[in-house]
Formats: structure tokens, C-alpha cells, sequence
């Protein structure tokens, strides 16, 4: 093949990979955007440590994000005397970290970086100091394919002999001791176990179980298993008969932190056992440039898990807050502020006023009384209830806590709103000035006719009709008419007061109802729907956990 196509050759590698890298990453960047909205909309919901590690993990995924497939950050853990050191020299090829039993403990991180371009603002987020860095430049100590490590090449052996054949961009980092007594040392492998794209944790064969080990690291990184390696280290100290059962052991107490699928290997720096196995590890990893995606998905899927008791409730639909349980709430604030006593009393004023037109009563008109706070506050804990009905209690509460500040203000709000709120009696309808005009009819008649019946028995002649002076058919008449104007101003009467009734009720009910949907129904539907877009945000963040849709809806 010519040097040309040779070159063409490189340049699709290259192309298809970053092509592949951008794609691989997209999907992570997007959950990782969605939880970041979650956050910040449940961020004065969520306790505090929960908040602490979701914006330490987003903090940090924007900055890996932007060096993903360029550079991957391996890491060497362990306990004290697990052999990390060994394996770090072994595969750097360098002899960068001291070893053995004058100095059997490490007490800070080593980083060596392969082809090291661009890798020092990484180093200096991973607060590598610049005295504990060593670079490996040129095709000696670099390959820049994908994939396996070259097994051959004009350099190929000779790399592979000083530690090389490593892809460029891989950062080997050798941490301290995580059972280290200086509390310091600890901090520090913690915080790079947090943001290592892929840790290789060596055991030695016999503190393989530590507790610690298991309850601290392995076990919290249970959804990490594609972004670790066991090795068990020193296994050349151990009989063949029980390397296998220790191997066996080692898997069984890995299933049991949920970490089944995660990688076993056992090495040994002294006579090379599985140090070449060890090595395409690393390489393969650190050649994909998918190590970086890969962290930062499961570090997605633990932290979601984490999150997930505080997006877990009931979701409401497009209505928040029904127009049933709107009108229940409207009616027990109407209650409290006594609409339905102030109606009654103004349809009584009507009613009476109507049926004693002729004599001209009147009432004045009826006044608002103050609210009364202690049915406001049971009106609006019930509202509350309702509201929040299903949503996880951290959400709960902060419902709870934006209707009891609308219940400070409301008494004041709904007495100033009710001020002059009595709207004015309409006039006398015809119906009701005819019924009047009638009863005064009937009466002038009856009075006219009792005077006549009155000088008929005193013997003064009168006009008589059937036998019964006029006079008396008057009276009768007068009786008749008087009685029906009278009942029909009745009926006019009890009518235009059941209509005073729902006029007043309406227009009082109308004041307080403005009065609960700015400072009671609005803040705690905001809430509500602040905790809906949340819930929406954080479905889209936690998809790839293994679970498919999204939350119970109403």
C-alpha cells in the first residue's frame, strides 16, 4: 500500500471515530442537561447532600464532556501493600513509584500521561500536583489507533518492552492507600475514585474481603461494573488449588455488591502473570475514547437512583387544581367569610321590603363581617391536600408552605375586597307594582263596601243586586281582589329575595374567589406545576437506568 492510501486509511479511522465519539457522548450530555434543569427546580426540595453530589457530579461532567475521547483517566486503587505501585511501574514501563517494604504505602497520586497534549487542565481539575506528573511523549511510548494494542510495527516491540503501546490521551494515575490512616490520603482517593473514567482496584489475596473495601467503594459503585477491573494482585503467592478458590471467592462477594459482570483478573508484576491481559485493559479502554461516556452514564444511573425517592410521586395532568376542588375551596373561604349570612340577610331585606310596599319598609343593607381565620386555615389545609396529593413530602411542604403564606394575607385581602361588594337592589319589578295596586284596589273597594252595608242596616235606601245591596258585592269584591294582590305580592316578594340571594352570594363569591386564586390557588399551583416540570426533566435524565416510562399519572 502506498503512503498515500496509508494516510487515507488513518484519516477515515480517525474520522469514524470522532463521528462515533460525538454520537456516544450526546446521549449522556442530554441526560446530563436534564438533571441539571431537575436540580435547579427541586434545588431548595432536596436535601442537602443529595443537592452537594448532584452539582458536584454536573459540575464535573461538563468538563469531561469537553475532553471526552481525547483524553481517558485510568486509575490504580487499592488497600496498603496491595501492590498498586507495581502495577503502575509495570505498565508506565518507567519506575515512577517507589515500591516494597520500606515504602509499602503511597501517599500521593502519580499521573503519567501518554502523548500529553492538552492534558494539563485535566491534571489540574484532578488536583494532580505538577511535581507528581510524568509525560511520555513520541510513537515509543504512544499508538493512536482504536482498539487493541499494534502487534506489531516498526516500534511496536520496542514500545511494548519500556511500558509503552499505550493509546495517546491515557492518563495512569496510582492513588494512595484507601485504608490509609492520614484522613487526608482518603479524601483524596475519594475524590478520584469519584471522577476516574476507569479504576482498576487491586487486591491483595489476603485482604481481598476487607469490609471497608466493599461497604465504601464497591458496593456504592455497584452500577459501574463497565468502568472497573478487579485484579488480584500477588497471585503468585498463592498455590495454584488456591488462586482458583480465592478468584471463585472474590466473584461471589462482587455479585453480592451487584457488581456480577465486573472483570476479574490475577496478576502478578514479579512474574508477569497476567500483566499482558492487564495491559490491553487499559489500552482497549483508553483507545475507544468511550471510557469518559461510559463514567459519566453510570455516574447518571447512581445519582438518578439516589434522586429518585424525590421525583417518585403523582404527577397531575394539564389541570392542577380541578374546577370541583377549586369551587369546594371558593365555598369554604365564602363560609368563613359569612357570604352565605349576608345574602340570606339582603334576600330578607328584599323580601320584606317587597311585601310591605304599601307601607314603605326598609332595612338597611347588610355588612360583611371579618373572616374567620380559623375555618380560612381549615379551608386551606384541605386545599393543600388536595394539591399535593401523591407528590413525594419534600414537595409536599413546600405546597403547604406557599399556601400558609397566602393565609397570612387573606383575612385582610378578603375583608378589603368584600368593602362595598353588596351590589344594589334593583327596583320593584312591574309584577310587584301591578300585585300592589291590586291589593290597594281591594282594599278602597272593602272599605266602600262595609261604609254602604253600614247605611243599609241604619234603613237608608241602597241599590241592591240579587237580593244584596251593592255595597256588599263591593266588599266582596274588594276581598277577593285585595286577598290575590296581596298573595300575589307575596309570591313577587319571595321571588325577587331568592334572586337578591344568588345575586349577592354571586357577587360576594366572585370577590373571594379573585381574592384565593391570586394568594391561594396560583402559589400553590405553581408549586405544583414547577414540581411537574421537574418530574418531566428527571424522567428525561434517568432514561437508561433500566426502567421504561415515566410516573403514575391522575
Amino acid at each position: 500500500m502506498t503512503a498515500g492510501g496509508e494516510y487515507l486509511d488513518r484519516f477515515a479511522v480517525r474520522r469514524a471515530r470522532h463521528v462515533s465519539e460525538t454520537e456516544e457522548s450526546a446521549r449522556p450530555a442530554a441526560r446530563s442537561a436534564a438533571l441539571d434543569r431537575a436540580v435547579r427546580l427541586a434545588r431548595d426540595r432536596l436535601p442537602g447532600a443529595e443537592l452537594a453530589a448532584a452539582e458536584d457530579l454536573l459540575g464535573h461532567a461538563e468538563t469531561r464532556l469537553a475532553t471526552a475521547g481525547r483524553h481517558t483517566v485510568v486509575a490504580l486503587a487499592g488497600a496498603t501493600g496491595g501492590g498498586k505501585s507495581s502495577l503502575f511501574n509495570v505498565l508506565t514501563g518507567l519506575r515512577l513509584a517507589d515500591t516494597g517494604v520500606r515504602r509499602p504505602t503511597t501517599r500521593t497520586t502519580l499521573a503519567c500521561a501518554w502523548d500529553p497534549d492538552g492534558a494539563a487542565p485535566l491534571l489540574d481539575l484532578l488536583g494532580i500536583e505538577p511535581g507528581c506528573r510524568v509525560a511520555r511523549h513520541g510513537v515509543l511510548d504512544a499508538w493512536h489507533g482504536g482498539g487493541a494494542e499494534p502487534a506489531h510495527g516498526r516500534h511496536g516491540s520496542q514500545g511494548a518492552r519500556r511500558g509503552g503501546g499505550m493509546p495517546a490521551g491515557l492518563i495512569l494515575l496510582d492513588l494512595p492507600d484507601h485504608d490509609s490512616i492520614d484522613l487526608a490520603h482518603r479524601a483524596e482517593v475519594d475524590a478520584l475514585v469519584a471522577v476516574a473514567d476507569y479504576i482498576v482496584w487491586v487486591l491483595d489475596p489476603q485482604k481481598y474481603a476487607d469490609a471497608l473495601l466493599h461497604d465504601r467503594y464497591l458496593r456504592v459503585l455497584r452500577h459501574h461494573a463497565h468502568c472497573m477491573t478487579v485484579v488480584l494482585n500477588h497471585a503468585d503467592r498463592l498455590p495454584v488449588g488456591d488462586l482458583a478458590a480465592c478468584l471463585t471467592d472474590v466473584r461471589a462477594l462482587l455479585a453480592a455488591d451487584g457488581l456480577a459482570e465486573v472483570r476479574v483478573l490475577a496478576t502478578s508484576p514479579e512474574t508477569g502473570l497476567g500483566i499482558a491481559e492487564l495491559r490491553r485493559v487499559v489500552a482497549g479502554v483508553s483507545g475507544s475514547g468511550e471510557a469518559s461516556v461510559a463514567r459519566l452514564s453510570a455516574d447518571l444511573d447512581a445519582l438518578t437512583e439516589r434522586l429518585e425517592p424525590y421525583f417518585a410521586g403523582v404527577v397531575p395532568g394539564v389541570e392542577v387544581f380541578a374546577a370541583a376542588d377549586r369551587d369546594v375551596l371558593v365555598g369554604d373561604l365564602c363560609d368563613a367569610a359569612g357570604v352565605g349570612v349576608v345574602a340570606a340577610a339582603e334576600g330578607e331585606r328584599v323580601r320584606t321590603a317587597r311585601a310591605s310596599l304599601w307601607r314603605r319598609a326598609r332595612r338597611p343593607v347588610a355588612r360583611v363581617e371579618p373572616v374567620q381565620v380559623h375555618r380560612a386555615e381549615q379551608a386551606i389545609r384541605r386545599a393543600g391536600a388536595t394539591l399535593s396529593r401523591g407528590m413525594p413530602a419534600v414537595w409536599v411542604g413546600g405546597v403547604h408552605r406557599a399556601l400558609a403564606e397566602g393565609l397570612r394575607v387573606l383575612p385582610d385581602e378578603v375583608d378589603a375586597a368584600l368593602v362595598g361588594a353588596v351590589p344594589k337592589a334593583p327596583p320593584p319589578t312591574r309584577g310587584a307594582r301591578v300585585a300592589a295596586g291590586a291589593w290597594w284596589v281591594g282594599v278602597v273597594a272593602m272599605i266602600a263596601g262595609l261604609l254602604g252595608i253600614g247605611l243599609a242596616a241604619t234603613g237608608v235606601p241602597v241599590a241592591r243586586w240579587l237580593g244584596l245591596p251593592v255595597a256588599a258585592w263591593a266588599a266582596f269584591a274588594g276581598l277577593v281582589v285585595g286577598a290575590s294582590g296581596a298573595w300575589c305580592g307575596w309570591r313577587v316578594a319571595v321571588g325577587a329575595a331568592g334572586r337578591r340571594v344568588a345575586a349577592v352570594e354571586a357577587a360576594l363569591r366572585a370577590r373571594v374567589a379573585d381574592v384565593a386564586d391570586r394568594v391561594v390557588v396560583g402559589p400553590g399551583e405553581a408549586e405544583v406545576v414547577r414540581y411537574r416540570e421537574a418530574c418531566a426533566e428527571f424522567v428525561a435524565a434517568r432514561e437508561g437506568v433500566g426502567r421504561v416510562g415515566g410516573h403514575p399519572r391522575e
